[in-house]
């Protein structure tokens, strides 16, 4: 079967698909003829003889170009960041491999939040020694409330490495299911119907959330004025499910304690955005799951899903 790749990116090497990986995926799975392209030319001139394409776009002309094209796969977790409309019966896949990754920098964000380390970056260098500053920001993590708005796998991830800091679990689904078992019971699942009463009671509010009309501005005004004033928020799913302008003037007036986000409704987010203003914003530039072992849990979770699908 014949694999065609253009996973390709000029500024940042982890999004990258090169012969190091096509060597790791023939040794998997040595029935595959692996293709690595790094432009689109050449990538769309072998759509002829391709099989299964890995990567980061596709477009819907190309689909006239690839009669034989059984299998479109990108390491993307977003089903939003391409669009076609496939021909019946074409296997199409997103990655799955992210929650570990972004797990692990919304623990980063957490525990900079909870003990100074967030501040001391932002005033440490105008400040030399600077403990009044940051002493009544300073709080445990254990015992906190984590409430994950969008417990999908991802969500879970994030609730899996946070347990064991001892803090209790809100999961927040579209629909009702039964609690993970390292969940304890403390922790429970909630719907997203019940949001309003969940938000007075959290200290960590993390979003997770897919882009569709339903998550559109999802956290509001409203809805930011029901958190405490300690809380604080962590974006890592898409920008759109925030009002930017709402945040800024609740970061801004002390309605609610910081927030770190690596999603936007624009990105990059633009240099006249309210949030620019906010001292108590950490900014990531959609970031969260870069690391340089990205593509080889790409070519592992295409490998689990090969043997799925195809057996």
């Amino acid at each position: 079967m014949i694999v065609s790749t253009y996973l390709y990116n000029h500024d940042l090497n982890c999004f990258t698909f090169t012969e190091k990986h096509a060597k790791k995926l023939k040794k998997m799975l040595p029935e595959l003829e692996i293709e690595v392209f790094t432009n689109a030319e050449a990538f769309t001139n072998a759509l002829g003889r391709t099989e299964i394409a890995l990567t980061w776009t596709f477009r819907q002309e190309w689909l006239d170009l690839a009669p034989n094209l059984r299998w479109i796969a990108t390491p993307a977790a977003g089903k939003d960041y391409f669009s076609i409309t496939p021909p019946h019966g074409m296997i199409m896949t997103n990655g799955r491999f992210h929650g570990e990754l972004m797990a692990e920098t919304v623990l980063a964000m957490m525990l900079g939040s909870c003990r100074g380390i967030l501040d001391l970056a932002r005033i440490g260098k105008d400040i030399p020694w600077p403990n009044r500053e940051i002493v009544n920001a300073m709080r445990p993590l254990r015992g906190s409330h984590l409430a994950i708005l969008g417990f999908g796998r991802i969500g879970e991830w994030v609730a899996r490495l946070a347990k064991p800091f001892g803090v209790r679990i809100t999961g927040i689904k579209r629909s009702a299911c039964q609690k993970p078992d390292y969940f304890d019971e403390n922790d429970r699942i909630e719907t997203i119907n019940n949001l309003e009463r969940i938000l007075p009671e959290v200290d960590h509010l993390v979003m997770v959330l897919p882009s569709d009309e339903e998550t559109n501005d999802l956290i509001n005004r409203e809805r930011l004025a029901l958190l405490p004033g300690h809380a604080y928020i962590y974006n890592i799913g898409r920008g759109n499910s925030i009002d930017e302008s709402a945040l800024a003037t609740a970061l801004k007036s002390g309605g609610i304690a910081g927030a770190c986000l690596d999603v936007f409704k624009e990105e990059p987010l633009g240099e006249s955005s309210p949030l620019h203003e906010c001292d108590n914003l950490l900014i990531m530039p959609h970031a969260s799951a870069f690391s340089p072992n990205y593509m080889d849990l790409f070519v592992e979770d295409f490998v689990a899903f090969y043997r799925e699908k195809l057996g």
